[in-house]
């Protein structure tokens, strides 16, 4: 609960859960939930003494790391995906979709395209709803490790708080500058993906007009 293969394990469970449509933000945080809001008290602490760093008893894997890491703009963090699907998509499905979600996104809510694309039993889009959290999380844990973030100072920032400024709450102007950073590596991560995908519903699309 406070190691580099726990920071691993968790954004994958979420998404391989969601992905047989199972909420597995909910059933995942049931278990952690207690363990990483104690500490987030316990850093919270230290930062109240003046005192927080790893060698006074800091943690790495707080709520903040999930919540900020792993399932900002939602469970896979899909904000990456729907900036392609507003500017770049050819497919109406994947264009109208993209205009109906923008909005809860930036509050961390993302179920219209995870049962909309879908991103539930969609063997295409499976490995970057996988790897995009857990490559966030892991880099953000080393991140920390190696002294280039803060640990965060232990407040608890709601879950639907939009990004950058849920970062900057957590950990300083550093930790908001790199939430942004990791935001904009979702749209590489999905690109590909999404663009194959997305050819082959313009396809299908196309192929329904024709007849």
């Amino acid at each position: 609960t406070d190691s580099f293969g726990g920071a691993l394990i968790v954004p994958i469970l979420i998404s391989f859960l969601w992905f047989f449509g199972v909420h597995g933000s909910s059933i995942v945080s049931g278990i952690m939930t207690a363990i990483l809001l104690s500490n987030g008290t316990d850093n919270a602490k230290l930062f109240a003494s003046g005192n927080l760093s790893l060698s006074h008893g800091g943690h790495i894997f707080t709520q903040a790391l999930l919540d900020q890491f792993g399932t900002v703009t939602g469970a896979g963090i899909t904000i990456g995906l729907v900036v392609y699907m507003l500017w770049f998509a050819k497919s109406e499905q994947i264009k109208s979709l993209g205009k109906l979600e923008i909005a809860p996104a930036l509050f961390n809510i993302n179920e219209p395209i995870l049962f909309g694309v879908p991103l539930v039993l969609n063997p295409v889009m499976a490995i970057p709803f996988i790897l995009t959290p857990t490559l966030s999380m892991g880099l953000t844990y080393l991140a920390i490790k190696i002294g280039l973030l803060p640990l965060f100072n232990g407040v608890y920032v709601p879950w639907t708080t939009p990004p950058i400024f849920s970062g900057f709450l957590v950990g300083g102007w550093r930790t908001a500058l790199w939430q942004a950073l990791m935001l904009a590596m979702t749209f590489f991560t999905y690109l590909p993906f999404i663009r194959k995908y997305d050819n082959q519903l313009y396809k299908e699309e196309q192929d329904n007009l024709a007849e």
